[in-house]
């Protein structure tokens, strides 16, 4: 996918169209907290989402990644509010590792639990997780995904987005040289 200039939407275009067009601008389906985790839970109990999950978190894709992406779709789909999400991700991130406990399979909780110690190494880290999971997935064709498969390129967006990085702050450098004070 080429990313131009020209590829995105126009500033202020979303001002020009009728609201309401998109499920995220209408009230959510559910809004009761409870609901939606009922409906997640319901939903990781599917054994077409279970398999791809699963195969998700035995390629490496951290456990953080795939609730929140997971998370993410409801939003978009308009079946919860943002804030639900928020409310939701540690405990679907649990459930998720429950799952992947009881299947056996080694896991990670977040891109922080892998050894990567600079950003380069974390890039070439993504890279390598979203070509394993282009691999074993294959391309999907458009509107014939299952409801595991949406999950998995969902995942895909998330690793293509930049994550939160931790900035070290470096040590100050002492003056040095001729016009140095205290020398």
């Amino acid at each position: 996918m080429e990313i131009t200039p020209f590829a995105g939407p126009i500033p202020g275009q979303s001002l020009t169209s009728e609201p309401g067009n998109v499920p995220w601008e209408k009230p959510s389906a559910l809004s009761d907290p409870m609901d939606v985790l009922e409906m997640y839970m319901e939903k990781l109990n599917d054994k077409e989402v279970m398999d791809d999950v699963i195969d998700m978190l035995d390629i490496g894709i951290p456990v953080d990644i795939v609730s929140a992406s997971l998370l993410t779709k409801g939003v978009l789909e308009g079946q919860h509010t943002v804030d639900v999400k928020l409310l939701l991700r540690p405990l679907v991130s649990i459930h998720i590792k429950a799952l992947a406990d009881v299947v056996g399979v080694d896991y990670k909780m977040s891109m922080d639990d892998y050894e990567d110690k600079d950003a380069m190494r974390k890039e070439k880290r993504k890279k390598i997780l979203a070509a394993k999971l282009a691999q074993r997935v294959g391309v999907i064709p458009e509107g014939k995904a299952d409801a595991g498969e949406e999950i998995v390129m969902e995942v895909e967006k998330q690793l293509d987005e930049p994550q939160e990085e931790v900035q070290q702050e470096q040590p100050a450098e002492e003056p040095a040289g001729l016009m140095a004070r205290g020398q």
